[in-house]
């Protein structure tokens, strides 16, 4: 009772900032109101997952944990690395390289101290990630501060923000990287600038670093890699300098797969056949609902999966092949198409959902105010609200959350709405799209 009443206390705090940005938002002193505003509503979902852990007196073990004693495994025992398991959770899934960070910094701290210098971080990400995507959305044409702040309000509340700090996950330090990566892609492309050994390096080297965290992040380093390639150039002198600069990152950061062969098969048969029975034995998040309802047998199951793995491999190699995209546009079609056909979605939905929002910017009208600003966007404004029903949405009610909008049925209906507003959006777009100026 007392952490509803304090999630009520949280939702008028952040009704009554929204107001005041409105307020404010025309006086020349108040300028970035609406980057603090969404950075103080993280904050809020993190302050109420603290009081939940102080009136339970227990830290949670979680995917924390996991990093945690996997750390610290590496540095007693780096054969068993993917061997050790915590009681229901299956060990570490990703490549050594992140937890190596962990083992010579995290993890020789006492547990306890360890959780909430990496809470702490965790906020810290959650902030970088809010900034970095106003820079994209700001390079990608959006140029008011309000309809900016519509974005970054829809990625910054509700469940999704408070899973993210009660597992107390990596996803938001992802983020940042991806994140990263994007806007400086985009940024040398509309500046025009050369790309250089430094650039490529630190890219890659991050890109890298991500993929050994998020392994299925391997699709959109190959769409980045092969993005600018022509067919006809795939295997000139340059670009074989570039696979090669990979390879070699991938393999030093991954040093230990090397030092230690057995990783490499206990990599695949407990990791990569556990994502394998995960794609093909479960439903996408949005369907769940639908077996709450009927009774659905494995072997269906199996095929729907399979079928929508099937298309999934068929869009990426879409957008490997394609060179009319953008390349924020190939990352925002990956992330819905895997969004919608891929039971691993799932875990880096927090991710994925920035980037489908991108494919909004295109059909906003910014110009219009009022009345029209509503009529000519509505699309966009159903499919943003359609994003934040998902964030606020939880899959099972419990004590500290409220069941809004129906659990898994809420999922459902606010997926296909958001679907629907796309689709709709792309099959009018010679009415609703919007071009974009090219500031010199």
């Amino acid at each position: 009772m007392i952490l509803r009443f304090l999630l009520f206390i949280w939702l008028s705090l952040i009704f009554f900032l929204i107001c005041l940005f409105l307020y404010l938002r025309k006086k020349k002193n108040n300028e970035i109101l609406y980057i603090i505003i969404p950075i103080i509503c993280i904050a809020i979902w993190a302050i109420h997952w603290l009081i939940v852990i102080y009136i339970r007196q227990k830290l949670p073990f979680w995917d924390f944990g996991v990093y945690y004693y996997s750390g610290r495994q590496l540095l007693i025992d780096p054969n068993r690395f993917y061997r050790e398991n915590y009681g229901s959770w299956i060990g570490i899934t990703s490549l050594p390289f992140f937890c190596m960070l962990w083992a010579i910094s995290i993890s020789l701290l006492p547990y306890n101290i360890s959780y909430f210098v990496w809470y702490g971080l965790h906020y810290i990400f959650a902030i970088l990630f809010i900034l970095e995507f106003n820079k994209i959305l700001k390079l990608l044409g959006l140029k008011e501060k309000i309809h900016r702040f519509l974005f970054l309000m829809v990625i910054s509340n509700g469940w999704l923000i408070i899973h993210q700090f009660a597992l107390n996950q990596s996803k938001f330090f992802v983020g940042v990287i991806l994140f990263f990566i994007l806007r400086r892609e985009i940024q040398y492309k509309k500046e025009e600038k050369e790309k250089d050994f430094k650039y490529k390096f630190i890219t890659y080297f991050l890109f890298a670093m991500i993929v050994g965290m998020i392994p299925y992040f391997l699709f959109l380093l190959l769409i980045f890699i092969f993005h600018d390639i022509p067919f006809g150039k795939l295997f000139e002198k340059e670009n074989l300098k570039t696979y090669g600069l990979v390879a070699v990152i991938f393999l030093s950061q991954n040093f230990l797969l090397i030092i230690y062969p057995r990783l490499i098969f206990d990599y695949y048969f407990i990791v990569f056949r556990y994502f394998q029975s995960i794609q093909l034995k479960s439903l996408c998040y949005y369907l769940v609902f639908i077996k709450k309802i009927f009774y659905i047998p494995l072997e269906t199951k199996f095929i729907i999966s399979f079928i929508l793995i099937i298309l999934m491999y068929v869009i990426i190699a879409f957008l490997l092949i394609t060179k009319k995209l953008k390349i924020h546009e190939k990352f925002s079609y990956f992330a819905l198409s895997f969004l919608l056909t891929n039971t691993l979605a799932y875990k880096t939905i927090i991710i994925l959902f920035p980037l489908i929002l991108l494919l909004f910017i295109p059909y906003f009208h910014q110009d219009a105010i009022g009345r029209d600003f509503i009529n000519n966007n509505k699309y966009v404004l159903i499919g943003l609200l359609s994003v934040l029903g998902i964030y606020l949405t939880i899959e099972k009610q419990n004590t500290f959350y409220p069941n809004l909008f129906f659990g898994t049925a809420g999922y459902l209906f606010f997926t296909l709405l958001l679907g629907f507003c796309l689709l709709k959006l792309h099959l009018d777009k010679d009415f609703y799209i919007v071009e974009r100026k090219t500031e010199d």
